[in-house]
């Protein structure tokens, strides 16, 4: 079975920073979503998700982020991706995750546009 670690870290504002590692299917893809569901649940609807160590992630994975949408419009929240390798960025590319979510390159560009959004 494929592992995904989950590294979950509250950063300043009510955003969260959530560092990914390994493979996000169909079995990984539970687990994040439950991660992802206990932040909701403490009404933190800012994500920054490094995917910089997601070495594949399958349609599971943009189902999931797709799934969030609604959930995270209707709080005003978002997700900021970070350095997706460039296999998954394929992936984002095929199924427009870019018209939804921002993707960036490091951490203090992902922070800046959480911040603009709460202005």
């Amino acid at each position: 079975m494929q592992e995904l670690a989950i590294d979950v870290k509250i950063l300043e504002g009510k955003s969260c920073l959530i560092t990914l590692d390994g493979v996000l299917n169909n079995e990984t893809s539970e687990t994040l979503f439950e991660a992802i569901q206990s932040l909701f649940n403490r009404k933190i609807w800012k994500l920054v998700v490094d995917l910089s160590g997601v070495s594949y992630m399958g349609s599971p994975g943009i189902g999931l982020f797709i799934s969030l949408l609604d959930e995270l419009e209707k709080h005003k929240g978002t997700i900021v991706f970070i350095s997706p390798q460039a296999n998954v960025m394929e992936v984002f590319k095929l199924f427009k995750l870019s018209t939804f979510y921002s993707i960036t390159n490091n951490l203090q560009d992902a922070i800046k546009e959480l911040s603009e959004l709460s202005h």
